[in-house]
This record gives structure tokens, C-alpha cells and sequence, in this order.
């Protein structure tokens, strides 16, 4: 009972719409001069009746909502002058529907209900071409219904998700500080306690053997890694970025520090970011060897076939020399690397050893291909409105006043009539992404359109077709204005339009003496609302831009704090690295330049220690990520899977940023491979993902995706998904 229980702010439009019913009742004979007939009050009383009940579900059932006020109003056709709760609430019911649906629904429903009352209208006794009048007005008022629709839907989305971004931006900074964390944590693993291993096995061996070309060896060896370690973490306690990808030559001068291992790698091209993963799971697996099979056979092969590169490192088993050294984060975060790259990894025992097996794709970008790309996209309102104009003028000519000739008798300037408002009613599609040239089209049509009135070829009168037509140049000054550049068509737009209407109305039939006379001074009459006009899009235009550039500010600032947060841990770690593993590695290089192999062992051992101590010290929760883009990488790091960015990464609109990391969220699952692909006017996403998606998830997703004025589209196996968001003007 609960879920169809009205709430109270939902009785207030079907309320309204009864009030103004009972008004109209008595009202309406008495604004006519007619007398009060109440034969008609029934049908009346029950189109009301139906028009509050289905707008009280307005909201929660915007289909039956729709489906029975326009079956009440159909059946009541012949009441519509005295019934008006039918036809209004039809066409809040339709606006209901294009705000809760997404943009197909919504447009498939509101022409059913179009192409509905025009058949009831026929069944009424209407000649067809009366019908199709009355379905081409109907069509108008449903595509201006719809435009509106879609606009509350856009604008709904965009203040929720504006506020999802400022109540995450409190979390921008710690989450930055968390994963500049991880990202020095993972350094520090990967590179200073290689070196500090190697250390404490090589001098550890020369220590227990007392071989003086062992130790001499060691010693060498003790100075050398040492000072590489010592280099590393000065690097890191600078606050300088990570290294490069290693390429294929810094994997075999890596193995070659193990004289003892057995080598084989014959994937040649590889792209960097694979063989500096390649380079990541060698260096950890040889570190390994060193801690817990120190002197074991050791096989390392890397090879590369059907799409992917495998990496074997295999031991037959040995002595742990630096067992306890271990951080236990090794192999775990090596792990997620891989599997983020979308492939594989796994590490046990392998008879008395042990084997590091993994499998990487053998291209850097897994996810072939690019989102479908709407360049429409931001301007699918402006396709309502041509219907729109379509549909006021062509209604309008077929339902032609008893006293004006009719525009249709003859074949060939009817066809020329209709050709001429289609024409002129087409660069409204344009009206956003290319204000200028559809203005310049508009005006052209309206002089041929005058030259052909001129010629005798229509028989509309063009002062009469220009006053019927001519808000479709408003319609274009404002965007003129509002959309181009203000250096770019200026005032030429408005007083353009002036001139060319100035002329159309001088050629009326109403006009007697000196029609250029008259075009001028009309078209001065006409300069007033053009320019109104053109100042109200002016000041839209700053407003916008206003706004944007209050955006980015607060975005740098956020940023900025970010930044300033991040740096201020880097300074806390490497603080830590300077009282603890950087000392030990300084003395530790000292120890092996004075020979003395006991205390170069002791110190590597201290700096692993130190190094461990640090890393077990960090948090490991990891605050979730603000609603962004660029978080993508992190949630996708999380759910393993491959994330791809195409295009240079620029700042977007708090709302489409949001959608985007919504979207992202219910399409990433363990192991998918993600491409994002900014674009000049919006952004690209595709996600290949096992299991395919299902209607669970396809149906809030367009719900999601099309209020944001985007689209999604899938594969015939449904395993991958491509979302589009357009960077929308309203």
C-alpha cells in the first residue's frame, strides 16, 4: 500500500487541473455569450475524475498515467472545448513521461498519443485531411512538450550529480594522499629492498663460505648495490617521479646480476608498459629466490605467442638466507598490477621450489576499438523543435481559415509550399553546433520563399507567412548570440533578420502606396525584439560562462589542496626514509668500502628492517575516490581490471564527470578492459567484461546514461558496452 500511497507534493498539479476545471464550467459560456448547457456534465465530471487519478501517478507510472488520460480525452473528443482537464492533463502526463523516460520511450510514447487523437479525431467525422491537420498541430505541441521534458530531465541530473561532487570533494585530499601513499609504498618494494637483499644474501654467503674472491666479490658487490640504494632513495626522499618503464634491455641486464640463472627470452617488440611489467614480476621473483632459496637452480623464460607473453621464473628449492626480510606485500601488489593489465598471476610450490608463473596480454591496450560517437548529441532538443515548426506551419496550411483561399488547390504550389516549410523549419537542428550558417540558411529560404510569392508561384501571403514562421529566427539570433563567439556575426544576426522580414512584410497584400517605404520602417519596428533578443542570448552567454569559469577555479582549488596533501605525505615518508633505511644503506656502503662484510650485512639487514617497519606502518584502507574520471583508474585497479585513457585528459563538468564514474562503476567488473577516449565535444567509454551485461544492469544504465543526454549501445553477445556523454549545451 505504502509504494502507491500519493505523497502529498504530487496532489497539488492534479488539484490544480480540477480547480481550473470547475472554473472553466460556468466561465466559458459566460466569456462566449452562450448559455450554461448542462448536458455535457457527466462526461465532463468523469474526464476530470480520470485526469486526477492518473496525475496523482504521474511520476511513479508515467506510461498508464499517459495511456488513460489520452484514452479519456480521445473518447471525449467532442468535449474538448468543454472538457480542458483531458487535454491538459495529456500534456503534463507526456511531460511526466518524457522527465522519468529515457529519450526513445518518451518520444515513442508521446507519438502514440499524437497518432492516437488524430485517428479519434477522424472517428469523430473529420476529413482525412482535417485529421492530419489536427495530428501535425498535435505533433507540435508534443514536440515542444518533449523539448521541455528533456530539458528538466537534463537539468535534474545535472544538480544531483553537481552536488555528489561537492559533497565527495571533501575527499579529494585524502584520497590523493592515500594513493601517493600506495604509489611510494610500491617503490620502495620494488626498488630500494631489491638492492638491500641482494646485500644482505651476497655478503651473508661470503661471510659463511670465507672465500677471499667471495668476499672480494661481495665487497664489490655490497658497494655497488649499495650505492644504487642509497641513489634510489635519495630519489624518492626528493620527491622525484617514478622511473620509466624498463625496457627489454634492463630485463636481461637484470637477470645478469644472477650469473647462476638459467635465461631464455625470445619475445622481441613489446610495448613499453609490458616489458616494464615483465620487468616487475623478474626483479620480484629473483628477490624472492634471494630470501628463501638462496644457491637453488634458478630458470627464468619469457616467451610470446598468440596474443600474449608468459614469464616463468622456476627454483628447484634452497636456503632461506633473508626469510624474515619479507614486507608480504610483494607478490599481492604484483599481483593486482597484473590482473589490472588484465592478465594472470600465480606463485607456490612447484615440486622441492618454487614457481612465479604470469601471462600478459601482449598489447599495452587490450580494448580495441573506440566508443560510437554522437556528434549530435548535445542538440538532440533542437531535432524537437524542427518538429515543432513542421508541425505549427504544415497544421496550420491544412487547416486553412474559411475565409483565406487555400494554400493546396493547386499540385505544383502546394508541393513548392511544403518544400519551402520544411526547408525553413530544418536549421533548428542546427541551432547549437552551428548557429551561424543555420541562421544564414533560415534567411536564405525566407527570400526564396518571397521570390516565389513574388513570382505567383504560392499563394500564402508573405506578410502572413513571415508573421506565422518568423520566431524561427529568433530562435536562431538567441542561439546566435548565445552560442557563437560575440566577435563572430555580432549585431549583423538581428539586423539580418530585420531586413529580410522588413521585406517579406512590405510585400503583404495589406500594404498600399510605397512598399520600400514601408519595408523599412517595418523592418525598423522589427529591429526592437532582435535585438532584445540577441542581448538576452549575449547575457546567457556570460552567464555561462561566468559559471565555467567558477568551476574551474573551485576545481584548481580542489586540486591544488590535493596536490598540497599529497606533497605534505611524500615530505612525512621521506622523512621517515632519511632517520631509518636511508642511514642504514649509507653505513652499509661505508662498511663494504672499509671490507668489513659482518657490518654490511647487519646494516642491509637494519634498512630492510627500517624499510618493513615503514610499510607495515602505512594505512591500507584507501578512502574511496572522488566521483570523477580520473578515479576510473583507481576503481578499475580495484576490480582488476585494464584501464586505457585515449585523448588528452581535460577538466569536464562536474555533472558529466559524475555520470561518467557512475556508468564506469556498474560496468567495470573483475578483469574487464576499459577504454576512455575524451573528445572535442564529450567522452567515450568502452567496457569488455565478463559476465555480459544483463537487463538488470543495461536498464538503470540507460536510465542513467540517457538523462545525462548520452546514449549506450551493445554488442550482439552483450560482453561489450559503449557508453557516450556528450559535453551538452543547453
Amino acid at each position: 500500500m505504502g509504494q502507491w500511497a500519493p505523497a502529498w507534493r504530487d496532489l497539488r498539479v492534479p488539484a490544480a487541473v480540477v480547480l481550473s476545471q470547475v472554473l472553466w464550467w460556468p466561465l466559458r459560456p459566460w466569456w462566449f455569450g452562450a448559455a450554461l448547457d448542462a448536458r455535457p456534465l457527466a462526461g465532463v465530471c468523469a474526464v476530470a475524475v480520470v485526469a486526477f487519478g492518473a496525475l496523482l501517478y504521474r511520476r511513479r507510472s508515467p506510461e498508464l498515467a499517459l495511456l488513460c488520460t489520452a484514452l479519456a480525452t480521445a473518447l471525449s473528443e467532442d468535449l474538448a472545448t468543454v472538457a480542458i482537464a483531458g487535454p491538459v492533463a495529456v500534456v503534463l502526463t507526456s511531460y511526466g513521461l518524457v522527465v522519468h523516460r529515457t529519450a526513445v520511450v518518451s518520444a515513442v510514447g508521446v507519438a502514440a498519443v499524437v497518432l492516437g487523437l488524430a485517428v479519434a479525431a477522424a472517428f469523430q467525422g473529420a476529413s482525412l485531411r482535417a485529421a492530419a491537420g489536427a495530428a501535425l498541430v498535435f505533433g507540435a505541441v508534443g514536440g515542444a512538450v518533449w523539448a521541455v521534458g528533456r530539458l528538466r530531465r537534463r537539468i535534474r541530473v545535472d544538480k544531483d550529480a553537481a552536488a555528489a561532487f561537492r559533497a565527495a570533494s571533501d575527499g579529494l585530499a585524502p584520497f590523493a594522499v592515500a594513493e601517493e601513499r600506495r604509489r611510494l609504498a610500491a617503490e620502495l618494494h620494488d626498488v630500494a629492498a631489491h638492492r638491500l637483499t641482494a646485500i644482505v644474501v651476497s655478503a651473508g654467503a661470503a661471510l659463511r663460505l670465507a672465500n677471499p674472491a667471495l668476499r672480494e666479490g661481495a665487497v664489490e658487490h655490497a658497494v655497488n648495490a649499495g650505492r644504487q640504494a642509497v641513489e634510489d632513495l635519495d630519489r624518492l626522499v626528493t620527491l622525484a617521479e617514478p622511473d620509466h618503464e624498463a625496457g627489454n634491455a634492463a630485463i636481461d641486464a637484470l637477470v645478469a646480476q644472477h650469473p647462476s640463472v638459467r635465461y631464455e627470452h625470445t619475445a622481441a617488440a613489446l610495448p613499453p608498459t609490458v616489458t616494464g611489467l615483465v620487468y616487475r614480476i623478474v626483479r620480484e621473483a629473483l628477490t624472492n629466490i634471494m630470501r628463501y632459496a638462496e644457491g637453488a637452480a634458478t630458470t627464468v623464460r619469457i616467451a610470446a605467442g598468440d596474443g600474449w607473453v608468459s614469464i616463468d621464473v622456476l627454483d628447484d628449492g634452497g636456503t632461506s638466507a633473508a626469510g624474515d626480510l619479507g614486507t608480504g606485500r610483494g607478490l599481492a601488489g604484483l599481483r593486482a598490477r597484473v590482473e589490472a593489465a588484465g592478465g594472470s598471476l600465480e606463485a607456490g610450490p612447484a615440486g622441492p621450489g618454487w614457481r612465479v608463473h604470469a601471462r600478459l596480454p601482449a598489447r599495452s591496450d587490450p580494448a580495441t576499438g573506440t566508443p560510437t560517437l554522437n556528434a549530435a548529441g548535445g542538440a538532440i532538443r533542437d531535432r524537437a523543435l524542427v518538429v515543432l515548426a513542421l508541425g505549427l506551419s504544415m497544421g496550420a496550411v491544412l487547416l486553412p481559415s474559411a475565409d483565406d483561399p487555400d494554400p493546396l488547390a493547386s499540385p505544383v504550389p502546394a508541393m513548392l509550399l511544403v518544400a519551402l516549410l520544411t526547408l525553413h523549419a530544418l536549421p533548428l537542428a542546427w541551432r547549437r553546433l552551428a548557429p551561424g550558417p543555420a541562421l544564414c540558411a533560415a534567411l536564405a529560404i525566407l527570400l526564396a520563399w518571397l521570390g516565389c510569392t513574388t513570382a505567383g508561384w504560392t499563394r500564402l501571403d508573405p506578410a502572413e507567412t513571415f508573421l506565422w514562421c518568423w520566431w524561427v529566427e529568433l530562435a536562431l539570433v538567441y542561439a546566435v548570440a548565445a552560442y557563437r563567439p560575440a566577435n563572430r556575426f555580432g549585431l549583423g544576426a538581428p539586423l539580418a533578420v530585420a531586413a529580410v522580414g522588413g521585406a517579406a512584410l512590405g510585400a503583404g497584400a495589406g500594404i498600399t502606396g510605397n512598399r520600400i517605404a514601408a519595408a523599412a520602417v517595418l523592418a525598423v519596428m522589427l529591429t526592437g525584439p532582435l535585438i532584445a533578443t540577441w542581448v538576452v542570448g549575449r547575457l546567457v552567454a556570460a552567464r555561462r560562462s561566468r559559471q565555467a569559469a567558477a568551476e574551474a577555479r573551485e576545481r584548481e582549488a580542489l586540486l591544488r589542496r590535493a596536490e598540497g596533501a599529497a606533497r605534505n605525505e611524500r615530505f612525512r615518508i621521506a622523512d621517515g626514509l632519511r632517520r631509518s633505511a636511508r642511514e642504514h644503506a649509507v653505513s652499509a656502503v661505508a662498511a663494504a668500502e672499509a671490507g668489513r662484510l659482518d657490518e654490511v650485512a647487519t646494516q642491509a639487514r637494519a634498512g630492510l628492517h627500517a624499510l618493513r617497519k615503514l610499510l607495515h606502518g602505512l594505512p591500507e584502507d584507501t578512502p574511496d575516490p572522488p566521483p570523477a574520471v580520473a578515479a576510473l583508474a583507481d576503481l578499475a585497479a580495484r576490480r582488476r581490471s585494464s584501464l586505457r585513457y585515449i585523448g588528452a585528459p581535460r577538466p569536464l563538468p562536474a555533472p558529466l564527470e559524475v555520470v561518467a564514474h557512475r556508468a564506469g562503476a556498474a560496468l567495470i567488473t573483475d578483469g574487464a578492459a576499459v577504454v576512455v577516449t575524451y573528445t572535442d565535444n564529450g567522452l567515450g567509454m568502452e567496457v569488455r567484461r565478463r559476465p555480459p551485461a544483463g537487463r538488470d544492469l543495461v536498464r538503470p544504465l540507460r536510465h542513467l546514461v540517457d538523462a545525462a543526454g548520452g546514449s549506450v549501445t551493445l554488442d550482439t553477445d552483450r560482453t561489450t558496452v559503449r557508453v557516450w556523454l556528450p559535453e551538452a549545451l543547453r
